[in-house]
């Protein structure tokens, strides 16, 4: 999800759209916002990556094994940096 702040944007380094374009997000932005859904299916599409993987020669199925890293990198950062509520104590 992108929660667009133009002053954050990566996608509009060199420009002053007011919008966000999808389909130049960077990763690393920080206006991305990610659920723990998100990153429960960035698990899931790195686990078919891998899967994949498995069946294709060489640098093919290594290309597809990085980017399966790549993706659980992504969903282990949101699990240590994810901001959730803490229960009251009684």
């Amino acid at each position: 999800m992108c929660v667009y702040n133009r002053d954050r944007a990566l996608c509009h380094r060199d420009d002053t759209k007011e919008t966000p374009s999808l389909d130049r997000c960077v990763s690393s932005c920080g206006n991305i916002a990610r659920t723990d859904r998100h990153a429960d299916q960035l698990r899931q599409r790195a686990t078919a990556l891998e899967t994949r993987a498995r069946r294709l020669p060489g640098p093919l199925g290594e290309r597809m094994r990085g980017n399966a890293a790549r993706l659980r990198e992504i969903a282990d950062e949101h699990e240590k940096t994810r901001i959730t509520l803490k229960e009251s104590a009684q």
